[in-house]
């Protein structure tokens, strides 16, 4: 209640306040041939004198724009819409009092009075000197696959088969959805991604060294996904239907496995209101295979033996979203907006695990067979009621946001094990373990950000506060020989509180040829953790300065060098604190650690620019306390786990190319290319932990016209990832292909897509984990070879009309804490 307290106050009183401070202004408004209002016109005004351009405006969702700060003189004012012809007024005076212009009428384009078509197309990748942009729909090859996989071919951007995240080499990238945080862990956010269809994308844009706006969290930047809006007027929106096919060929078979992704979106707006929303069912069935080879040894370093793990994983899921929003513009200076959506997982993943132990000769000492059923439940809800206000149509605004988000999810499962010996002989019974897992999580954030243009500069300010409780049990029980059920010791139940406070400035300045920015945000984290099973509990509560800085300098009109610095922190993940025990088999499992620590991180880049297009970056990072995944065994009873940890200080320096070309009319392509070097250099177990390797990726996206009057297109896109090191893993090259073409038909509206994924197999994970007694050599293998078809459909009007804002929640940083990045 405190929070919407705030929230309202904080809007009654700046209405108030705006109501009482009127400036004189240049006002009117632009409307279509039927006297409706058209959003986002640009208004020019100019010097009649010469016609050099005085002051610049956007007409707002009602057709109104106000033009400020204007000397007395003779002007002229100019209105341009795309599929609308210009407007250019007759001479006026204004002599410094209010003015009202009559109401300006645009006509449609000749030929277009009754439907506009934009028919150019956006690249799939636009590079911009501060973030880079991929439009998904302008990628024919994007047809069925889902948002992780629309991130895998990105530039820069390298994805695990565990689904962890990197950008340029580099881990603990914050992964945010409309603005929003996740807070999912890494496995849960890797599933979300995995089945949300590439067509309820608009943009992904990758950012590496984010101003102080934005939340702290994020070593190696941030990747902010933006899911599709309405633009037009009326009723209007598209919805996709999908089905894939996926081919996987272990050594012994081939399966033939089915998925389909279908979306619905709409958008209905009319005078001050704007409803949109979406719709997304989704079918999923997948498999993937895992092998693990251990290597042990004694304490002396002699080798005692090895281990040979194979995982057969099958998994099934169901999975719906649903999100639905409105925007009421109260007058011309203030809009509400109220946003839900939730999201709904069915799941059952069902691995089947051998674990056979060797001695130093290869012969067979045991084996272990391990059946697990899991029943995954996992539904999000998330609750955001937004507003801005406009002081003026110079860009001064001050906007807020409270949003509440929850995740609840519940894991069942049943874990059968069959113990054997070297002549394949079963010892004992069969071992029976039963785990229910429940986890809530519970998210409230406010925030708030002013923006003041002023001559030549922007200065912008705000403030945010977000509270997290983190609700996690494990309860386990095991079968005795008489087939009763007992607790289990693994049994835990660890809750997690959180709250952040942060404050920031950011100013930025053009002085002639440099462009000068520079910000500070400062945070302060208060958290406790408590294990319910031992009653033990720690705390925290540190402040930290986040300063940022970026200057740029502009030779000429076609070259730019840009220098910027930021300082980032890592928080860990909620998933990484949890101290539970997560089994994959009765040898092989994960565990939290509840007692990790931040990561603090300077970023440094200096880029050269040509024409805004072809770039050139140098990167380099340095960040302590990395949080780390690392393996812990016990070479005696051949045990091995994952857990988390700060174990070292991580290095990371690069260098990246990025290059659009256009070969000719119907040929262009997108060229990035990243050379690094990563370095982990600490201590483990006492003993001298250092990995380090030079590597480089290489991502190519070709796009063809193949025939411009009957509207085919098609796309042959690809990457290459060299051996590299992340997360104290040595990793061997990747290579990845995908071909694609695409119809238009129904006179525009609709389109065909067909695609074929990894058609040689390519993508498969392998890699080596070496350090200390750890020997480890995982190879996975994914049903990434597939076949897709899907049909897309555009209704509703398409006359011009406004886009409506981007409504991006406070909770930026806490929702990429559930756990992407690790």
């Amino acid at each position: 209640m405190r929070f919407l307290t705030l929230f309202a106050a904080l809007c009654f009183a700046t209405m108030q306040a705006s109501a009482q401070a009127e400036t004189p202004r240049i006002s009117g408004s632009v409307t279509d041939g039927q006297g409706k209002g058209l959003a986002s016109a640009t208004v020019s005004l100019l010097n009649s004198k010469d016609s050099s351009l005085t002051k610049l405006a956007v007409s707002n969702e009602s057709g109104a724009f106000e033009l400020v700060s204007i000397k007395p003189g003779n002007y002229l004012v100019s209105v341009s819409l795309i599929g609308y012809q210009k407007y250019v007024s007759a001479k006026f005076s204004y002599t410094g009092n209010e003015y009202r212009l009559p109401a300006i009428g645009l006509q449609a384009s000749a030929g277009k009075i009754n439907e506009v078509t934009v028919s150019a197309r956006k690249p799939f990748i636009e590079n911009k000197i501060d973030k880079t942009i991929i439009n998904v729909e302008a990628s024919p090859t994007n047809a069925g696959a889902s948002a992780m996989e629309i991130l895998e071919k990105s530039p820069g951007v390298s994805v695990s088969n565990e689904g962890n995240i990197s950008l340029r080499g580099k881990a603990g990238v914050i992964v945010m959805l409309d603005g929003k945080p996740t807070y999912m862990s890494a496995t849960d956010l890797a599933n979300l991604l995995r089945n949300m269809p590439a067509a309820e994308l608009d943009v992904v844009e990758i950012m590496t060294n984010p101003s102080s706006r934005f939340d702290a969290s994020g070593n190696s930047g941030i990747i902010n996904i933006k899911t599709k809006k309405g633009r037009n007027n009326g009723f209007n929106g598209n919805f996709t239907l999908g089905a894939t096919a996926s081919l996987f060929k272990p050594e012994d078979a081939l399966y033939v496995i089915p998925k389909s992704q279908n979306s619905f979106n709409f958008n209905y707006k009319h005078n001050k209101l704007n409803f949109f929303g979406s719709y997304l069912p989704n079918f999923f069935r997948g498999r993937q295979n895992l092998s693990l080879q251990r290597n042990f040894y004694d304490n002396m370093g002699n080798p005692n033996g090895s281990s040979e793990l194979l995982t057969r994983f099958r998994f099934g899921n169901f999975n719906q979203t649903l999100r639905l929003g409105l925007d009421y513009q109260a007058n011309k200076k203030n809009v509400f907006g109220v946003v839900i959506s939730g999201f709904s997982f069915e799941g059952r993943p069902t691995p089947y695990t051998s674990s056979t132990i060797k001695d130093n000769n290869g012969n067979i000492l045991s084996q272990l067979i391990s059946n697990t059923k899991n029943i995954s439940s996992f539904r999000n809800f998330t609750g955001n009621l937004n507003w801005k206000h406009s002081f003026d149509s110079t860009g001064r605004e001050l906007t807020a946001d409270l949003d509440y988000v929850t995740y609840n999810n519940t894991s069942d499962l049943t874990l059968t094990t069959d113990a054997f010996n070297g002549s394949g002989n079963q010892i004992g019974s069969t071992i029976l373990l039963k785990g229910h897992l429940p986890s809530l999580i519970n998210i409230w954030s406010l925030k708030s950000d002013y923006v003041q243009p002023f001559k030549n500069g922007r200065l912008e300010a705000g403030v945010k506060s977000s509270i997290v409780t983190n609700d996690n049990e494990v309860q386990y029980t095991r079968q005795l020989p008489d087939k009763s059920w007992i607790p289990d010791n693994r049994s835990n139940h660890f809750i997690y509180k959180e709250n952040i406070n942060a404050a920031y400035i950011n100013l930025n300045k053009q002085i002639g040829k440099w462009s000068l920015q520079g910000g500070l945000r400062i945070e302060n984290t208060i958290a406790e953790g408590k294990q319910v099973s031992n009653d033990s509990t720690f705390k925290r509560n540190f402040t930290n300065l986040f300063p940022t800085a970026f200057v740029s300098y502009a030779f000429d009109k076609k070259n730019q060098l840009t220098l910027s610095y930021g300082r980032r922190i890592t928080r860990p993940n909620y998933q990484d604190l949890n101290p539970f025990t997560f089994f994959l088999d009765s040898l092989t499992y994960r565990v939290g650690n509840p007692y990790l620590l931040p990561q603090f991180t300077h970023n440094v880049e200096l880029s050269y620019a040509y024409q805004s297009r072809f770039i050139v970056t140098l990167n380099v990072n340095s960040t302590n306390n990395v949080i780390s995944q690392i393996l812990r065994q016990n070479s005696v009873d051949k045990i091995t786990y994952n857990t988390s940890e700060n174990v070292a200080r991580f290095s990371n320096v690069g260098i990246s190319i990025t290059a659009p070309v256009r070969f000719n009319a119907w040929w262009s392509a997108n060229f990035f290319t990243n050379i690094f070097n990563n370095h982990y250099k600490g201590i483990y177990n006492t003993e001298p932990l250092d990995v380090s390797y030079t590597s480089f990726a290489v991502n190519i996206s070709n796009s063809f016209v193949l025939n411009k009057k009957t509207g085919w297109n098609g796309e042959i896109s690809g990457f290459y990832r060299h051996k590299n090191v992340d997360q104290l893993t040595v990793f061997d090259p990747v290579t990845f292909l995908t071909l694609g073409v695409q119809k238009q038909v129904l006179q525009g509206k609709g389109s065909l897509r067909f695609n074929i994924r990894d058609p040689f197999a390519w993508q498969q994970f392998k890699g080596q984990v070496r350090y200390s007694d750890v020997d480890v050599r995982p190879h996975a293998k994914p049903d990434a070879r597939s076949v897709t078809l899907t049909f897309s459909y555009r209704f509703g009007k398409n006359t011009p009309g406004s886009q409506p804002r981007r409504r991006n929640n406070g909770a930026q940083e806490e929702q990429g804490r559930v756990g992407q990045g690790n």
